[in-house]
C-alpha cells in the first residue's frame, strides 16, 4: 500500500521553491541529489547540508566506485576467456 503521509511529505519537500521576494522569479539553483531541496549553484558535491543526505551521498559514491571496479574485472575476465585461447595457439 501507499503511505499517504510519506507521499505528502515528499511532495512538500519537492515543491519548496526559492522565490525572490523582489522580482517573483525563481533564482538559479541546483537540487540536492538525495532530497531534491534547492541548494546553491556552487554546492559541490551536489547535496544539501543535511547530515543524512551527506552520509547517503558518500555511501552511494562508494557503491558506484565498487560497481565500476567489479565491472572492469568481469569485463577483463570475459575478454581474456575469448582472447586467451587465440593467443595460446
Amino acid at each position: 500500500m501507499v503511505d499517504a503521509n510519506k507521499v505528502k511529505s515528499n511532495l512538500q519537500r519537492m515543491t519548496n521553491k526559492v522565490v525572490s521576494s523582489t522580482t517573483g522569479k525563481i533564482q538559479p539553483h541546483k537540487h540536492c541529489r538525495i532530497c531534491f531541496r534547492p541548494i546553491k549553484l556552487s554546492a559541490e558535491p551536489r547535496v544539501c547540508s543535511d547530515q543524512a543526505c551527506i552520509d547517503r551521498n558518500i555511501r552511494d559514491e562508494k557503491n558506484q566506485r565498487q560497481m565500476r571496479i567489479w565491472m572492469f574485472v568481469f569485463l577483463g575476465i570475459f575478454a581474456f576467456s575469448f582472447i586467451g585461447p587465440l593467443l595460446l595457439r
